[in-house]
């Protein structure tokens, strides 16, 4: 890959670590979305953890003074360095363990490219590797053991990650991801964002229906507040009938008196 330099990139003594290689994300729109889903999945089950690191297709440099040995996986997930915006991820500065890299396959993919980068992953301490094939649903997953990789057995039909907790299968040729523990199904962009739309448009009914029952209560309440003024008019006109009916009574009863 060419990598142009560019202002304000990071120098070390004098070694230059670029930051890009003016290539775009993706080839396609359906790699690009697998990625898109992935890295937005991570960062949604990593929000509240400040000490792990989520990104595609930044660049990281394993080994300092070496601005040559440099990969930038499509998805990579990395432990025990603070949550920071990165332009590139530099691990002799940065810190941190790669416990997760991800390779989503574009045409442009050749067999020694991923080669190199299996070979790259698997010497620089990566704990989990997948590589996925959106066009015809493959998967492969490599988990490591002591300074190797070993390929798992059909991921495709279902596996649980070690380094995530994240449930993983193959439905056609789309990638399934749930939280740990089965928890919610990851969805794209667009999809998140029409259950975005969906949940606001519910929440704006339910808040209607809710101000509705609201003007409801209110106006039943005024009227058993005027119902009850109502009453409490007629007992005290009751009540001041029978004062006077018994003031005429008494009336009455003294004149009788006086007459006998």
């Amino acid at each position: 890959m060419s990598m142009p330099v560019i202002e304000n990139e990071p120098v070390f003594g004098d070694v230059i670590y670029p930051e890009s290689d003016g290539k775009p994300m993706a080839d396609n729109l359906t790699q690009s979305r697998v990625i898109r889903t992935l890295v937005m999945g991570f960062e949604r089950l990593y929000a509240h953890d400040s000490n792990v690191l989520v990104g595609g297709d930044f660049f990281w440099y394993p080994v300092k003074g070496e601005p040559k040995i440099v990969v930038a996986p499509d998805v990579m997930v990395v432990r025990g360095t603070p949550k920071v915006e990165l332009r590139s991820y530099r691990q002799f500065e940065h810190g941190g363990q790669p416990a997760l890299a991800v390779e989503v396959l574009s045409h442009n993919n050749t067999w020694a490219e991923m080669a190199r980068k299996h070979t790259f992953y698997q010497r620089h301490g990566v704990l989990e590797y997948w590589v996925f094939d959106p066009l015809d649903g493959a998967l492969q997953v490599f988990l490591r053991e002591g300074d190797e990789f070993v390929s798992l057995d059909n991921p495709a039909g279902g596996f649980v990650s070690p380094t995530t907790g994240v449930q993983v299968h193959v439905e056609g040729v789309d990638l399934v991801v749930h939280d740990p523990e089965g928890g919610r199904q990851w969805l794209t962009p667009a999809e998140e964002m029409e259950l975005g739309r969906a949940a606001t448009e519910s929440a704006r009914a339910e808040t209607a229906r809710a101000n509705e029952e609201t003007a409801r209560a209110n106006e039943e309440a005024a009227r058993a507040e005027q119902l009850a003024r109502a009453a409490n008019d007629a007992a005290r006109r009751a009540a001041e009938a029978e004062a006077e009916v018994a003031e005429l009574r008494e009336q009455l009863a003294r004149l009788r008196g006086d007459n006998g």
